[in-house]
């Protein structure tokens, strides 16, 4: 999943109970069709006092309904006859989601009463929601298709510290010739909680790079000053196959055994004269204050740690200040394939890229461009990055 258009406007929220499918959902960009009938609605109160029927049709004994009941995902009807596939595997985490023929229903946990949010799929706005709405009802969807969802606050500018971003990725269903609703959504969720299921390792890798070939070095900080410029890594494309990298810092986890192995990297810095384009000096930042280890785990999730640090070996900065790519997380992943980013923050140099890979699949978490140059002098004159809450399915 990609990040909000602005990190700045991420923080944090506590988890609490969601709000499937509610009705009035106004939205002023792409407004659903069919807002749906307060009666057939997978609504809180019928979540609390189990007016739904679980449909799966698969015993709680068999590898099916065992895979299923794992991965929180399950066939479900209301009293009025609507059905739906509801996977509550991040609903921990705050945030659940139905979909069936034609639609797809969101619902998250509200930060304030009045607050208001911004709805995106597939990278594309779709809505802005009326204050107070905490769900969202979306009729222009594709049978067969997967579509990322992202739910945003639009914060004032002061911020919120209950303020998060939700994120899910959501399987249409689509019926084949002579099959009815219900088996489409049967078929459906065993797919869901199958390939969730299928990877036996997940990898989270935090790589940083610099765009620029060359970057002129600081006036002041570091060994070589004016005339000369650091080797950078030439690209400026966020892309997990390149090679071409200043850290990069991986946590593999292996789900059975809920183990996690870190592994780092750094590559070496060098210094150019400018007017010649000469290499005059050549050094490798020390990787010992990098590491990605796990902090905890349970039946379903692990919880990692991860802390990237390399300082320019060059630059010793300025008095006690020092400068260095500088960051650290803590993540939330559950073997369902679900992520949240509990908490994190990172210099803004040089550009940032997080990712998952898992079974051959790679997933974006997250995406920034660097800020300011100055961050080689030192961290006071480097902004920040808040990493927290940012969350998806991978």
């Amino acid at each position: 999943m990609k990040p909000a258009r602005s990190a700045a406007r991420v923080t944090s929220l506590a988890v609490l109970p969601l709000v499937l499918l509610t009705t009035g959902v106004q939205a002023s960009a792409s407004p659903a069709k069919d807002a749906g009938d307060p009666a057939s609605a997978f609504s809180l109160s019928a979540l609390r006092a189990n007016d739904m029927t679980d449909v799966s049709g698969f015993s709680a004994r068999s590898a099916q309904g065992k895979a299923l009941d794992a991965q929180g995902i399950g066939v479900m009807r209301t009293e009025s006859g609507r059905t739906a596939v509801v996977d509550r595997s991040m609903a921990d985490q705050g945030i659940v989601s139905a979909t069936g023929r034609g639609f797809v229903d969101l619902s998250w946990q509200g930060y304030a009463p009045d607050a208001r949010y911004v709805i995106t799929r597939d990278d594309r706005e779709i809505a802005t929601l009326a204050p107070g709405v905490t769900a969202y009802h979306d009729t222009q969807v594709t049978p067969g298709a997967v579509h990322h969802y992202r739910v945003a606050p639009v914060l004032p500018a002061e911020g919120s510290p209950k303020a998060r971003v939700w994120g899910m990725q959501v399987s249409v269903p689509a019926a084949g010739k002579n099959e009815n609703t219900v088996a489409a959504l049967r078929k459906q969720a065993v797919s869901h909680a199958t390939a969730a299921a299928a990877a036996k390792t997940t990898t989270l890798t935090w790589m940083t790079f610099i765009p620029q070939k060359r970057i002129n070095a600081p006036a002041a900080g570091c060994d070589y000053g004016k005339g000369y410029q650091f080797a950078g890594d030439g690209h400026s494309k966020f892309d997990w196959k390149s090679s071409k990298y200043r850290t990069a810092l991986h946590a593999m986890i292996t789900w059975k055994s809920k183990s996690v192995k870190g592994y780092k990297d750094v590559h070496a810095s060098h210094v150019y004269k400018k007017s010649t384009g000469k290499r005059v000096a050549t050094k490798t930042a020390t990787a010992k204050y990098m590491k990605a280890k796990k902090l905890g785990s349970g039946k379903n999730y692990v919880d990692v740690r991860m802390v990237t640090h390399a300082a320019n070996p060059f630059c010793k900065g300025l008095g006690g200040v020092k400068g260095a790519i500088d960051g650290a997380l803590s993540m939330h992943l559950t073997k369902s394939g679900n992520y949240s980013i509990i908490s994190g923050k990172h210099r803004l140099m040089p550009n940032h890229y997080i990712y998952l890979y898992n079974g051959g699949k790679v997933t974006s978490v997250y995406k920034r461009k660097y800020a300011s140059a100055a961050c080689l002098i030192g961290s006071v004159a480097c902004p920040e990055a808040d990493l927290t809450g940012y969350r998806g399915k991978f």
